[in-house]
């Protein structure tokens, strides 16, 4: 039996991952300049009294960026202020958010253009689900696992 979810009506649709990272000039450059998101925002020393209470860090200073691509968002995060945060695990069995996933319509070509940009990738593009899916993961920054997937429909033949 189906029941109506609580936010029924209020949910618009995804907006944005949100990433905090030590290097922040390397995972931007990595969104921006390999996959070719666009900076919508950026503010170094952004610390509104706010955004402490929004992230429940009081006093909580950033860098901060919101980067765009076909209307799907990735949020970075640098903390100044608190700077003592913990590195989460980053195998996918851990729990919590284990990758982030861009659609390509070629994960062949993408994954050789990772590769010979000299981006570590967990395998080569694999057929999963009968060929519907042709997915491989990358190495992101800070060391999060991004993935590249190509859906196909229907799938290849045999």
């Amino acid at each position: 039996m189906a029941t109506t979810p609580l936010l029924a009506g209020l949910v618009l649709r995804p907006h944005h991952t949100a990433l905090c990272v030590d290097d922040f000039e390397a995972a931007r450059a990595f969104f921006t300049d390999l996959i070719g998101m666009v900076v919508e925002g950026e503010m170094d020393q952004r610390g509104e009294a706010g955004l402490g209470v929004v992230v429940g860090l009081p006093g909580a200073v950033i860098r901060w960026a919101m980067l765009e691509l076909q209307g799907y968002r990735v949020e970075l995060f640098k903390y100044y202020n608190p700077a003592d945060g913990r590195r989460a695990g980053l195998r996918q069995c851990d729990r919590g958010l284990t990758h982030i996933a861009f659609q390509v319509n070629d994960a062949d070509e993408a994954y050789a253009r990772l590769r010979a940009a000299g981006i570590e990738t967990y395998s080569a593009p694999q057929d999963l689900r009968g060929g519907r899916s042709r997915p491989f993961y990358a190495v992101g920054p800070e060391g999060i696992a991004v993935e590249f997937i190509e859906l196909r429909d229907p799938p290849p033949a045999p």
